[in-house]
């Protein structure tokens, strides 16, 4: 390593993204008359839940068949853990495991048959890894049952044991859930969840948000075949909530349109006053202290501020890439004891937009991001109150999905 030139300014450690696993650009396609699928681009990291998301006919399949190497793009180039595609198919498969939309199983022999016949044609070393296939998909206690007995759900389940036998790095899964149980659809997730904690990156297709909200670390938003937009979901809600503070100042291009070359849209001016609680004591069993200060706008979060978006085609250019912005969301907490007492911390604290108890539980309007969160189970805990649960809120993905898209079908 070459030393820096002399009166140089010392530089702090350099830090490097990895890799993505899942690489497409301008990726196009058509069929006859039809573009499917127009200047398409994306990263998908390693380790990632990926969510692609669209109406039916917005070209999500035809994108998978291209990543699964059962279609070759009339334009554009996709790598899977850096190997291309169409230059070497084979290699692409070997580290993908690719489940298709309503795919079919042979249902005359058991669950183990079926997946020895599959080991053998994956040419795996060892049957041992039927074993811990079974094991995983909890399919272990029904090894020996015949396939047309089970019910869709285990089906579902067999087929992702399937392409878990040659033990693949990267999931490509086309609607996992579709025609599922309330059941066997929280199955699916804690599957892909715990299959998540094992490494693998999944890419998961589906037309249902409710599915994806839970599980998904980013999405992709897909309509007439354009990329509308794509990144983790938080930072898709901040270049939202940013895009809309600078509408409302005149700013900003409308959403939905293209914005200008260069076009950054501002962060969101909020202004915090110190901590108006009312005077008097307390509720019983809270402490009485003041919300801890807004997290500064940036050097927070799990992504560099500024860090670039993935250049594509369609609407992406409106929701530029921003810092993790401190953008309003809603989190609902649970306590024990008398929610009220709770409320009353929170209440008029800084960045704390708004305070209700809903069913039990406190419902919080903040500014900001993950830490603020942080802050506000800090504060309560500090203040005597158990927290015993936080869940943000549900609807974000579907609040995105309807702000980006514009309703339309090919």
């Amino acid at each position: 390593m070459s030393a820096a030139p002399p009166g140089a300014p010392a530089l702090g450690p350099r830090v490097e993204r990895p890799a993505p696993t899942i690489r497409v650009r301008h990726l196009s396609h058509r069929f006859g008359s039809l573009d499917v699928l127009r200047d398409v681009t994306f990263d998908v990291g390693p380790g990632e839940i990926f969510g692609f998301i669209g109406p039916n006919g917005a070209g999500k399949t035809t994108t998978i068949r291209v990543m699964a190497t059962l279609l070759e793009p009339m334009a554009g180039r996709v790598e899977i853990d850096g190997v291309d595609v169409t230059i070497d198919p084979a290699a692409v498969r070997r580290s993908i495991g690719y489940m298709p939309d309503h795919a079919g199983v042979y249902e005359r022999i058991t669950v183990r048959e079926y997946l020895e016949f599959f080991a053998d044609a994956f040419r795996v070393p060892s049957l041992d890894v039927v074993d811990a296939v079974l094991e995983l998909t909890d399919l272990g206690r029904i090894q020996d049952r015949i396939v047309a007995t089970m019910s869709k759900g285990m089906k579902q389940r067999l087929q992702l044991g399937r392409i878990l036998l040659h033990d693949p790095k990267v999931l490509i899964l086309d609607e996992p859930a579709s025609d599922l149980d309330p059941r066997a659809r929280i199955e699916i997730r804690d599957l892909l969840l715990e299959l998540r904690s094992l490494g693998k990156t999944i890419f998961l297709s589906s037309h249902i948000l409710t599915e994806l909200s839970d599980v998904c670390t980013s999405i992709g938003i897909l309509e007439k075949g354009r990329l509308v937009v794509a990144g983790p979901i938080g930072e898709i809600a901040a270049r939202l909530e940013a895009v809309r503070a600078a509408q409302a100042h005149g700013h900003a291009p409308p959403r939905n349109t293209a914005a200008p070359a260069g076009y950054a849209a501002p962060a969101a001016h909020v202004h915090h006053a110190s901590p108006p609680y009312e005077p008097g004591a307390p509720p019983p069993g809270a402490a009485a202290g003041p919300l801890p200060a807004a997290a500064p706008p940036h050097g927070h979060g799990p992504h560099p501020p500024h860090a670039a978006a993935p250049a594509g085609g369609g609407q992406a250019a409106a929701y530029p890439a921003l810092s993790p912005l401190l953008s309003r969301r809603k989190v609902k907490v649970r306590v024990l004891g008398e929610p009220e007492a709770a409320a009353y911390l929170l209440r008029g604290g800084p960045g704390i937009a708004d305070v209700e108890i809903v069913a039990g539980a406190v419902h919080v309007g903040y500014i900001g991001n993950d830490v603020k969160i942080a802050e506000i189970v800090q504060h309560l805990v500090r203040s005597g109150i158990g927290v015993i649960g936080v869940e943000p809120e549900r609807n974000e993905l579907e609040r995105i999905f309807l702000e980006v898209t514009q309703g339309e079908v090919q």
